[in-house]
């Protein structure tokens, strides 16, 4: 599924991460979607801390009705000017405890 933040996020780096690891094509996208996931979460995370409170309801609201609206990024910019460079440093750091974990599994 594509989202508004996907170009802040890439997943490129961590496929590239797996194909290294020479898994089954099934046990690769398994992984792959896996990541996708905790870094939807880790930047949702992000989106909530700096929205107030009486906001997120109405922000997940149209977020699940149209996950790639790009005014969804528009909106939260009103709130933090800043949330691109968040959401990327959030990528960035999760991606990376990623990557260690990987390097984990193939010194096995």
């Amino acid at each position: 599924m594509s989202v508004f933040y996907d170009h802040l996020v890439g997943l490129d780096e961590l496929h590239n991460e797996l194909a290294d690891v020479g898994l089954p094509f099934k046990d690769h996208y398994d992984l792959l979607n896996q990541a996708d996931s905790i870094l939807h979460n880790e930047v949702l995370n992000v989106i909530l801390i700096i929205l107030p409170v009486d906001y997120h309801e109405q922000f997940l609201k149209g977020f699940n009705e149209r996950p790639q609206d790009h005014q969804h990024l528009v909106y939260l910019r009103q709130f933090d000017p800043g949330i691109d460079t968040k959401i990327q440093e959030t990528a960035r750091k999760t991606k990376e405890k990623i990557k260690e974990d990987l390097k984990k599994v193939k010194k096995k």
